[in-house]
């Protein structure tokens, strides 16, 4: 029997505009746009009730935090939401044969990117995830903003302007503390957020900086079809390039997907090639075929990824014998 077509919705979000399109149930397309705002959003509503009936699926890319406050806005009456990684939709677009691009034929795309592909619901977080990944990226923001400035620092050689700088500096030190005491302290006030962490640290090589990145970058990540997909959402999969027997390039990470994420597994991934016996096992091996070190690094990664899911799906600590 046929799938009973419903209304879908595809938003374009930029930082001011929401450059809409909309696939009734009962057939043809309409545009429309909106301004990305509070009043924009419920013009928005407004508008859907009048076009149609019945449910209204709305997709939309994660571009920046543009899209946030449309996604949690909406679900609140009653619209089903999927916010999809922008990589899924340009593949899309290129397998459609699409040539042209402005922000009405995106809008285009993604609504029939959602009747077509139809993708799963969004999982909008709670209050203390929103907040520990606020924080979290305000603290990765003020260590920018200090090596920036120690950088000046170190290069410059006018005294007035090295103790500007000393003072400048202190400050964003104490407000890196600050900031971590609070990310401390949300934790612990939390059991759920707590007793993840303590799962993510059980994994050799993670530690407390890895364990809070991710729970404030994928804090859905037990939510994830499995640990394939989080790997993939993550951008820590290989990118092949390969055509016929003569062209062979290195393969690569891909680079699509949370790079908040990717940079968090860096370092961790290189520990535990070292010390972690299950991505220790699985560096030997690729090792062992003659696999470039850039490739076994996002291997590790990878598999990092994997026990991430894995402890936090099963709600149990990581047991270096399981894979044995």
């Amino acid at each position: 029997m046929d799938k009973k077509i419903g209304n879908d919705l595809g938003v374009d979000v930029s930082k001011k505009r929401l450059d809409v399109t909309l696939l009734p149930a009962g057939g043809g397309k309409r545009r429309k746009r909106f301004a990305n705002s509070t009043v924009g959003i419920a013009a928005l509503h407004e508008w859907l009730q009048r076009q149609t009936s019945g449910e209204v699926h709305i997709c939309m890319e994660s571009t920046s935090v543009y899209w946030e406050e449309l996604a949690e806005t909406m679900p609140e009456a009653g619209y089903k939401i999927s916010v999809v990684n922008p990589v899924r939709i340009k593949g899309y677009a290129l397998s459609q044969l699409r040539r042209s691009k402005t922000d009405p034929l995106d809008g285009d795309v993604i609504a029939d990117f959602c009747r077509s592909q139809q993708p799963a619901a969004w999982t909008p977080p709670t209050a203390q995830q929103k907040k520990l990944r606020a924080l979290v990226r305000h603290l990765e923001a003020l260590k920018k903003s200090r090596t920036q400035q120690q950088n000046r620092l170190d290069t410059c050689r006018d005294e007035a302007v090295q103790a500007s700088l000393a003072i400048v500096l202190a400050v964003i030190e104490s407000e890196i503390e600050q900031v971590q005491a609070q990310i401390d302290e949300l934790i612990d006030q939390q059991p759920d957020l707590k007793e993840k962490k303590e799962l993510l640290e059980s994994i050799k090589g993670f530690g407390q900086k890895t364990a809070i990145h991710i729970l404030a970058e994928m804090y859905d990540l037990p939510e994830y079809e499995n640990a394939k997909a989080a790997a993939a959402d993550a951008g820590v999969t290989t990118s092949h390039y390969r055509s016929g027997s003569s062209v062979r390039r290195r393969p690569k990470i891909s680079r699509m997907g949370k790079a908040a994420v990717r940079s968090a597994l860096y370092y961790p991934a290189i520990s535990a090639i070292q010390h972690n016996p299950i991505v220790k096992r699985l560096a030997q091996r690729l090792a062992a075929k003659g696999k470039h070190k850039s490739v076994i690094r996002v291997a590790a990664m990878r598999k990092l990824m994997h026990l991430a899911y894995g402890v936090l799906k099963n709600r149990q600590p990581f047991d270096p014998a399981y894979a044995a």
